[in-house]
């Protein structure tokens, strides 16, 4: 439970206490794009949508965009071991129910774990949260919630730069970044680049080891507008090498290489026809490269004989990504706005897995030999999604808003072709129509109530349905049989933002079906090609999550802030006959403080932030009986900041994070959290 301490500091720190946190502006000055797919006022928004603007991202010295996103309420931070590539939980869903966007555009993903947030943070101008079910629009990935990364674009003047460094001594990282972009004769284009470098990871317990990582990356967009018309290219690259903290003896693992390169072409047409709204294309081809290496070494004694053994498995990944977006926007009469877009994307995976075997046998008065031993197996496998969408939003009156959509999906899985003992290529589809409804009444102009049906879908990754995948020394075998993950999901929400008050807060509830997890080979052998040790995807999971999140800012007056960020969640899992709410996931999490800002002479503007993030205890509990424990934990925490300058080109940003040095790992956080540590970011602007 959330213990009387952490709940009377979380009340007594809104007197004393403030966070970082995405700011909700005036009613007119905020507008969404991502939780309908066109513009429309943030308080009308049907969805839970959270919105991190500019000024938030710059105010972060966050190492990943993960962390900038982890004070928003219903969001958590895992980092599956590895400090270098963090992710996004939603509502108690695991990352691989979360689609993640840049631009519009899904970072595909087939590992077990979901897709990383692969860019850097000095690249984004703005980041829409999308939580709940929001599969109609945004596709399977989207079960759990959307997270949409919008880049920066072009500038107002002929040639505008910016260059930033940044500091984090908890792992002794160094972050660089460096800007080019501007405006020339109706060309608008930036070149970015960025290079991190991070040591290992501080503790109150003291270094953790294998958590280094750096990632460094190169960004070009070019665009021209044209009349009506707007046509572009973008170019990513984003580079990633991390270690992988096991925590575990003789057991290691590295990642090398997690890199994704992307390009992509963009058109679009804004009418002022009566009838024809907007038309949008894109089309984009993608690569994510993937190294993964691992040991393990295990040593027998029966005396007089003693037997050594060490495994080596490398593991070279390359996942192709081509995909083609669409959207037509047009109104056929003036109190209705229809979208109807169209999607594909086709993912190509080709795997090589190199299992090496040393096998040494050693007695008294004889040469130790080792035996050596191989094996290697190569797979393709192919992913085509298809679909079509349609929304409409119909306003009733002044107050009432009806919005209504559907997607149909077509789904092609294949595997190509296997060198893996026992596998077969095989060919597996499927289809299905999901549908959302929701609706927005206005109580005045500044307060509004929304309630939402949305249904989600996520068919198998390739991992899961085609090639199977390594853990730990074990194969999982995949499954050519499993069912699609469904999802359904009510939610009640109001919003009321006034000159003083700000609020935003939700009620869901979500029930699950067909979730995917994994089972002994010996318990459920039908599609096992490996020994019993092993394990099988299979279809067993069902979920039921409900739960409130509350985001508000009480404004005392133009200099003076407090606010409260908290959600409250219960999730209950059933796997067959075993039933838990012991889930890994805290009741109750969230921030709280208040923040103090004005402008100066010297310093141009400045603010200060005094805040508290805690956490209930959360646990695990498994169908063997065992069980994983996190106990509670709140860390206090300061961030403050101005800039200068005659034109305010100048902006340093300091946050003094966990204080008192609390020892804790957050529950979905398999590290341990870093100790007191600050970080300090440093950027000028031409």
């Amino acid at each position: 439970m959330f213990n009387r301490s952490i709940i009377t500091t979380l009340i007594s720190s809104m007197l004393l206490s403030t966070t970082l946190h995405a700011e909700i502006n005036t009613v007119d000055e905020k507008i969404t794009v991502t939780a309908t797919k066109t513009s429309r006022y943030l308080i009308e928004s049907p969805a839970s949508i959270a919105i991190v603007n500019a000024k938030d991202i710059q105010r972060s010295s966050a190492d990943s965009i993960a962390s900038t996103l982890k004070d928003i309420p219903g969001i958590q931070v895992a980092d599956a071991a590895t400090s270098g590539m963090k992710r996004i939980t939603l509502r108690g869903e695991s990352s691989l129910r979360v689609a993640i966007l840049i631009d519009g555009q899904e970072i595909t993903d087939h590992s077990t774990y979901g897709a990383p947030l692969l860019l850097d943070t000095s690249m984004v101008e703005r980041i829409e949260v999308i939580r709940g079910t929001s599969s109609v629009l945004y596709g399977g990935k989207a079960l759990g919630g959307v997270v949409n990364i919008i880049t920066k674009k072009g500038g107002s003047e002929p040639i505008q730069a910016s260059f930033s460094a940044g500091f984090n001594s908890a792992t002794k990282g160094k972050q660089y970044a460096a800007t080019l972009f501007g405006h020339v004769e109706g060309f608008d284009y930036r070149l970015a680049v960025s290079d991190n470098d991070h040591d290992n990871r501080y503790t109150p317990k003291g270094d953790l080891d294998e958590t280094r990582f750096s990632n460094n990356s190169q960004m070009l967009y070019l665009a021209k507008e044209v009349d009506d018309h707007l046509i572009g290219v973008n170019y990513e690259n984003y580079e990633l090498s991390s270690e992988i903290a096991t925590g575990m003896p003789n057991f290691s693992l590295n990642m090398p290489q997690r890199d994704r390169e992307k390009f992509s072409v963009f058109y679009q047409y804004d009418s002022d026809n009566n009838y024809f709204k907007k038309f949008n294309l894109n089309a984009y081809s993608q690569t994510v490269d993937r190294n993964f290496t691992q040991n393990i070494s295990t040593s027998v004694t029966q005396p007089p004989m003693s037997i050594e053994v060490i495994v080596d498995t490398n593991i070279q990944e390359q996942l192709d990504t081509m995909g083609i977006n669409s959207q037509l926007d047009f109104s056929l009469s003036d109190n209705h706005y229809t979208i109807l877009g169209m999607q594909f994307a086709e993912d190509d995976l080709n795997k090589a897995t190199d299992n090496s075997t040393s096998k040494t046998i050693i007695m008294p008065n004889m040469p130790a030999t080792p035996v050596l031993t191989s094996n290697n197996s190569v797979e393709a496998a192919t992913l085509k999604t298809k679909a079509v969408y349609i929304q409409d939003e119909w306003r009733v009156s002044d107050k009432l808003i009806f919005t209504a959509g559907a997607r149909h999906y077509w789904v092609d899985a294949n595997l190509n072709e296997t060198s893996r003992e026992g596998l077969t290529p095989t060919k597996n589809e499927d289809t299905k129509v999901i549908a959302s409804l929701a609706a927005n009444y206005a109580l005045g102009k500044e307060s509004n109530l929304r309630m939402a049906f949305s249904q989600g879908y996520h068919y198998p990754t390739l991992l899961q349905v085609a090639t199977g995948a390594t853990a730990a020394g074990s194969f999982i075998n995949p499954n050519p049989e499993l069912k699609a993950e469904t999802s359904d999901n009510i939610e009640l929400g109001y919003r009321m933002f006034t000159k003083q008050w700000q609020i935003d807060t939700t009620v869901f509830y979500t029930d699950a079906a067909h979730y995917i997890t994994t089972r002994d080979c010996q318990e459920n052998g039908e599609y096992c090609i490996t020994p019993p040790e092993d394990k099988v995807f299979i279809n067993a999971d069902t979920a039921k999550t409900k739960g409130i999140e509350l985001s508000t800012t009480y404004h005392f007056n133009e200099q003076v802030s407090p606010y409260l960020n908290i959600t409250w969640l219960s999730r209950e899992e059933v796997y067959g006959t075993f039933k838990t709410e012991d889930t890994g996931t805290p009741a109750v999490y969230g921030r709280i403080g208040i923040k103090y800002e004005d402008e100066g002479n010297i310093f141009k503007s400045y603010y200060f932030d005094g805040f508290v993030r805690a956490s209930s205890s959360a646990k695990v509990a498994y169908e063997s009986g065992t069980s994983e424990n996190y106990d509670s934990w709140k860390t206090f925490n300061v961030a403050f900041g101005s800039s200068f300058g005659q034109q305010s080109n100048y902006q340093l940003n300091i946050e003094l994070s966990n204080l008192f040095n609390k020892s804790y790992t957050p529950a979905t956080d398999s590290l341990m959290a870093p100790g007191r540590s600050a970080m300090i970011k440093l950027t000028a602007n031409f």
